[in-house]
Parts: C-alpha cells; sequence; structure tokens
C-alpha cells in the first residue's frame, strides 16, 4: 500500500511538472485559459440576454394575441377598407381643427364674408336714330320736325318696356319670393306692394298699341286716338300712389327684421336690380306715371296732322286729370298719416284747424334764422311747424310754436342777403348764408312768432311758394279778406 501510493505521488509530481513545462513552452495557452473564462462569462451574459429578449417576445405575443383576439371581432374585410381610406385620406385630405367641447366656434376658423357685389346692369339709351341706323333712306327724306316726333314716340315706348321689365322683378323677384318664404303675411304684401299685379298689363297694352301704329320703314303713324283710349287705364295708379304713403312706412318698419332686411340687401346686390332697392323700383313706377303728362306734350309738340294734334290734346288733358286726382288722393292719404303722428308738448298748441284738414299740400326739412332743422306741414287749412323726435321707438312730430291758420297766414318773399341766418356765433361774419327764404307769420303780431325760413335751393323755394299760394288762394272768399300776400321776387310771375 505504501509502494502504491508513493507511485500515485510521483505520478502526480510528474504531471504537474509537464504541465509547468508546457506552460512554460508555450506561455499563451494561459492567455488563451483566460479568454476563454471571459468567453464563458461572455456567453452568460448573452444567454441571461437571450432569456430577457425571449420573455419580451413573449409577453407582446401575449399582448399581441390579446389585440388581435379583439380585432377578430370585426370583419377583417372592413378592417382592410378602413386601412386603405385611411391612407387615401391622409394624403388628400388636411386635418380637421380642434374642436373644443364648447358650442362657440374655434378662433381659428375666420367668420363667413359676404361675396363682393355684382356689377349693376346698366340699361342702354337707346334712340330713334340708333334704332334706324341700317336705312338711312329714311332719315334722309324726313324733315327735323319729323325726325323729333319719331324720337319722342319711340322714348314713350321704349320707356314703357323698361317700367314693365322693373315691374316684373317686383312682381316675381320680391312679392311672390316674400310670399313663398313666408317673410310677411299677405295682409303686409297687399299695403306695400299696392295693386301691383293691374299695372303690367296697362303698360303692356301701350306697347301693342304703339308697335300696331309702326309702318314697314320704322316711322310710327298717328297714335293720338290710341292714347285717347289708353289715357284712362292710368286711373289704377290713383289708390298705388295712395298706397305708398302707408306702404313705405311698413317697409320701413320690416327693414328692422333680420331676415327680411337680408333678403332685400342680396336683391339689392344682385345685376338684375341695377343697384336700386325695392323702394327705388316701386317709386319708379309712380315717377314715371307723374311723367305722362309731360310725354304726351313732347309728342303734341313735334306732331303735325290736324286731327291727331287735337287727339294728342285730349289725351293730355285726360293725363293731367289723373294726376292731379292721383296728387288729391295722396295728400289725404298723407294728411291721414302725419296727422296722427304729431305730438304736443303744450296742450294749449291744439287747434282745431288741424283735425279738420282734409289734405296735405306740401311738406319737408327747413332751417330757421337759428340753423336749427324744422319740419313744416303746410295743411289745406293750418301751417304747424315741428321738430322730429322719437316716442316708444317711432318718430313723432312735436308742434314747435303756435300753428298758424291759412285764413290768417302772411307770407313774404325775402331777397337773398336781406336777412342774416345763422347762429349768434356766424352772425358776424362775413359771408352771405341768407339764400333761398321766406317768412311766414300771423297777421296779428301778438297771437303767434314769425318764422324765417331757408330752402335747400331755388327749385325748392320756388315749389314753397306754390304750395302756399295754393293754399291761400282755395281760401273761401270771407277769410280771404283778411289774408295779405306781400311777394317781392316773384311779382313778374
Amino acid at each position: 500500500m505504501g509502494d502504491e501510493n508513493s507511485l500515485r505521488v510521483t505520478c502526480n509530481e510528474e504531471k504537474k511538472s509537464r504541465r509547468h513545462s508546457v506552460i512554460g513552452l508555450f506561455p499563451e495557452l494561459s492567455i488563451l485559459r483566460k479568454r476563454k473564462r471571459k468567453i464563458e462569462d461572455d456567453c452568460v451574459s448573452l444567454q441571461s440576454f437571450e432569456s430577457g429578449t425571449s420573455q419580451q417576445k413573449k409577453s407582446r405575443r401575449k399582448s399581441l394575441l390579446r389585440v388581435s383576439s379583439l380585432a377578430n371581432l370585426l370583419s377583417p374585410k372592413a378592417n382592410r377598407k378602413q386601412d386603405t381610406l385611411k391612407r387615401t385620406l391622409s394624403f388628400k385630405v388636411p386635418l380637421a381643427p380642434h374642436v373644443s367641447n364648447k358650442c362657440h366656434a374655434p378662433s381659428s376658423i375666420s367668420p363667413y364674408k359676404a361675396p363682393p357685389p355684382s356689377p349693376g346692369r346698366c340699361r342702354l339709351s337707346r334712340t330713334w336714330s340708333d334704332m334706324m341706323n341700317g336705312d338711312s333712306s329714311t332719315l334722309t327724306r324726313l324733315s327735323n320736325n319729323d325726325i323729333k316726333l319719331q324720337e319722342a314716340i319711340y322714348e314713350l315706348y321704349q320707356g314703357e318696356l323698361d317700367l314693365i321689365e322693373d315691374l316684373n322683378v317686383v312682381k316675381n323677384t320680391y312679392q311672390d319670393s316674400m310670399r313663398k318664404l313666408q317673410l310677411m303675411t299677405e295682409g303686409e304684401l297687399q299695403q306695400i306692394f299696392g295693386p301691383l299685379d293691374d299695372l303690367i298689363p296697362i303698360h303692356e297694352e301701350l306697347v301693342n298699341r304703339l308697335k300696331g301704329q309702326r309702318l314697314p320703314d320704322g316711322t310710327t303713324g298717328e297714335i293720338g286716338q290710341q292714347l285717347v283710349d289708353w289715357v284712362p287705364n292710368l286711373r289704377v295708379y290713383v289708390p298705388f300712389c295712395a298706397n305708398q304713403v302707408f306702404g313705405k312706412v311698413l317697409l320701413d318698419e320690416k327693414k328692422e327684421e333680420p331676415a327680411i332686411d337680408d333678403f332685400l340687401q342680396r336683391c339689392q346686390d344682385s345685376p338684375f336690380s341695377r343697384k336700386l332697392d325695392l323702394w327705388g323700383l316701386l317709386d319708379g313706377a309712380r315717377s314715371r306715371f307723374m311723367k305722362y303728362p309731360l310725354l304726351l306734350k313732347s309728342i303734341l309738340k313735334y306732331s303735325s296732322g290736324w286731327l291727331d294734334t287735337e287727339l294728342l290734346g285730349e289725351a293730355v288733358r285726360l293725363a293731367e286729370s289723373v294726376v292731379a286726382d292721383a296728387d288729391r288722393r295722396t295728400g289725404e292719404a298723407k294728411c291721414i298719416y302725419f296727422r296722427s303722428r304729431i305730438t304736443y308738448l303744450y296742450e294749449d298748441q291744439r287747434h282745431s284747424a288741424i283735425e279738420t284738414a282734409s289734405t296735405l299740400l306740401c311738406n319737408g326739412t327747413l332751417k330757421n334764422n337759428k340753423g336749427s332743422k324744422l319740419q313744416l306741414f303746410l295743411f289745406d287749412t293750418i301751417v304747424v311747424l315741428t321738430r322730429l323726435v322719437t316716442q316708444g321707438g317711432q318718430q313723432r312730430f312735436q308742434v314747435y310754436r303756435d300753428p298758424i291758420p291759412v285764413c290768417e297766414l302772411l307770407l313774404e318773399d325775402l331777397k337773398d342777403g336781406e336777412v342774416k341766418m345763422g347762429s349768434f356765433r356766424t352772425a358776424f361774419s362775413s359771408s352771405q348764408t341768407s339764400k333761398n327764404i321766406f317768412r311766414v307769420s300771423h297777421m296779428d303780431s301778438n297771437k303767434a312768432q314769425s318764422h324765417t325760413l331757408m330752402c335747400n335751393d331755388e327749385h325748392d323755394k320756388r315749389q314753397w311758394l306754390h304750395c302756399f299760394k295754393i293754399a291761400i288762394n282755395a281760401v273761401p272768399k270771407t277769410l280771404t279778406d283778411n289774408v295779405s300776400l306781400k311777394s317781392e321776387s316773384s311779382e313778374g310771375e
């Protein structure tokens, strides 16, 4: 046993010696051995990393499985369509702005701006000579007087066509549209538009009559008898003009409603209206009606035939009678309306002549000698000066000083520069401000104060003086003996 142990010790020593000898001969083996250990350490770290990543992959797979299990509830075809739709929309449609939970619109969106108005459609002024440019032979054989006659007849004809166009716009675009949109009641439409449906056929009839008198060479023959038969149809304008007094008031009140104001503004901005508002088109028909005596007189002026001249004169007298009747009815309607709008600051300003007045001859804005604007109403029985005030949201006319009855009126026509007008500050200026003035006062200076009034221009002054003379001349003769009328600048008229 001892021999075997000794042999084992010697063998181990030999092995150690051999190992040391090999290492001594190849020292790199020790390095390799050390590196091998490092590699082993690295292998351990890689294995741990791989194990970690594998765990993450497993967790991801589990989450994906959960998501896929929820996604399987939807059809795969629908998902594909949604994906393709999202791809296409992401390239073509910009992102929608973020809208908050509040009701108001986001500040990033600019407010709506109405488009600029379209350019208005202008009418071409065309004369009879312009229409006959293609036929110079007719123009050469006519005299200057005959050409003027044809021009006057063609002016009447072309004016009728323009008026028919405007009335159709008022009827179709305004009246019918308001009825369909229910912007107004039927009674309100009737008060604003009046007997509009009766006007268009009348003017179409005159157009057909004038066309029937037109000869093949472009000239129009005798039209006296045609006008005598047609003019009585104009009496439909009598209620139309009287109705405008109340229609204008109602239209102004209705414009305060946003829906109606927006509708009227859109129509006015459109080309078909020629930049005219509704009242401009309606009042255009009234002004055309008032011009018929002048239009017929211009035709009569150049008429040469004896029989046609007599018939044209009769047509002019008929037209003047219809216009005078319309003026009277309009004055009565104005009288009713403005009497209801007059208010009194003091009870002693009330006068019985205001309540008995039946016609308003003239009314308008004038300035007194202090530069203040006054509203003057000349009734057939009394003169009332008022100030414009607002009561209860409506315009009223508050009586200024005491009214002056027409039978006790003193009217003076003053020359320019005769009286200094204006406030105390401008009283010492060298500029001449007293133009187009007249004075109204009571014959008894103790009863009422005199008023020196200034008109807008010379034409306005003539109109006022003319209306005052009509009122004074209409007073019964028993009362006119006390009326004194002084006129200095109008003596030669």
